[in-house]
């Protein structure tokens, strides 16, 4: 099981994360919300491959998506945040 990490951190999980998985909660922990395109840079990793495991993550209640309208026209910015 050297390529999972657990959910032992978190209340109530004993879960295991892969390691992507790990590294997006690590990321929005310490940066804060991040849209999908800025998570994509930060773990240099295909655009898919952080969607699918957003969408992972999002489904176990670990983080959760929000948008944001700055105002301006066209679609509103969608975020995603560690759930604390």
């Amino acid at each position: 099981m050297a390529n999972k990490s657990t959910t032992e951190n978190y209340p109530g999980q004993k879960e295991y994360l892969s390691p992507i998985q790990f590294n997006l909660i690590k990321a929005l922990k310490e940066v804060g919300p991040l849209t999908r395109r800025d998570l994509v840079k930060e773990l240099r990793t295909p655009r898919t491959t952080i969607y699918d495991n957003l969408m992972k993550l999002q489904k176990r209640k670990l983080i959760e998506k929000f948008s944001r309208n700055n105002g301006k026209r066209g679609r509103p910015v969608v975020l995603w945040k560690f759930k604390s």
